[in-house]
């Protein structure tokens, strides 16, 4: 007997995720962000290397000072981001890193760039990469259908690897025609459509939170107990931490060793970056046959075997 239901009808009353305007909106203004941010990765250490002539330990400072504000103000910003309006703290760090990004091109003008300057430009830049970052995650499940979370955030994944590909790119580009300082006006576009597209969203007022009455060290301690209750998130936290430090390490060589010891020029750093970048589009999820290794394996098989050997293959 043979069953009278067309499986394309269940199909068909799917709610399609592209008729999500705010979802349209928010997907637009991070892959622009996520694209200018790929800008700076690879324009950064070309003002420092090349044009400062920076030391391996001024450029470990460098390195360092960007990734300080991630680790200290990751748990903050998340209880902040629970109390106060998500779109207005995205659009904050947005302007906060325009501004501190446009400062370099002029330095550089007026002849005043420094890499005093590039380390106080990256701190601030850290910081406020934190404040969008943790509103922005939070705030997509607000934005679609509960049935395409998961399909929303296999979207944003796939498209922001393609992003950071297409910045390193540009930012190679822009480099050879402007020079490195003004290159950097490619991501302090990117943040102003970020936040122009954030701005247009529409999202539902959340209720009033109970988060809001409490003093915010209580939340964040409440969230530290629960990650560290949790086995899985308590290995996965520490195994992304751990992760977080190699590459940071490895970041601070990368840049002085193609520059110098291999005589590499700004473009080809720039093309360097770009394809590793297309490696991360082939390892996620996505809806191009490009994803070959994320898109089959997600939700049908453990996620763990595929832990081990991308963390290799990231060292």
């Amino acid at each position: 007997m043979t069953s009278s239901i067309d499986p394309s009808s269940s199909l068909a009353t799917r709610p399609s995720l592209w008729r999500q305007r705010n979802f349209r909106r928010y997907l637009t203004g991070q892959a622009a962000s996520v694209t200018g941010s790929s800008i700076s990765t690879m324009v950064i250490p070309v003002l420092a290397v090349l044009e400062l002539d920076a030391t391996t330990a001024e450029v470990a400072w460098l390195t360092f000072l960007g990734q300080l504000p991630p680790a200290l103000l990751a748990l903050p910003a998340g209880a902040l981001a629970d109390r106060h309006s998500k779109r207005k703290q995205m659009i904050t760090g947005d302007l906060i890193s325009a501004a501190a990004l446009a400062s370099v091109p002029v330095a550089a003008a007026l002849n005043r760039l420094s890499l005093g300057q590039l380390m106080v430009v990256a701190a601030v830049q850290g910081a406020a990469g934190v404040l969008h970052d943790a509103a922005a995650i939070s705030l997509l499940p607000s934005l679609v259908d509960r049935s395409l979370i998961k399909r929303s955030n296999s979207r944003v994944g796939g498209l922001f690897a393609v992003a950071a590909t297409a910045g390193s790119n540009l930012g190679a580009a822009l480099t050879a025609l402007l020079g490195p300082a003004w290159a950097l006006l490619g991501d302090v576009l990117s943040y102003l459509v970020s936040a122009w597209c954030t701005a247009r969203i529409r999202a539902p007022k959340s209720p009033r939170s109970a988060a809001e009455s409490r003093r915010l060290h209580t939340e964040i301690g409440e969230g530290l107990r629960y990650v560290h209750g949790d086995r899985r998130l308590r290995t996965l936290t520490l195994v992304n931490a751990t992760t977080s430090a190699a590459l940071a390490l490895l970041n601070t060589l990368w840049a002085l060793h193609l520059f110098r010891s291999l005589a590499m020029s700004a473009t080809a750093f720039g093309v360097v970056l770009g394809l590793g970048a297309l490696g991360a589009a082939a390892g996620g999820p996505g809806p191009w046959p490009g994803a070959v290794i994320g898109g089959p394996a997600a939700g049908r098989a453990p996620l763990a075997p595929y832990l081990l050997p991308a963390h290799q293959h990231s060292r």
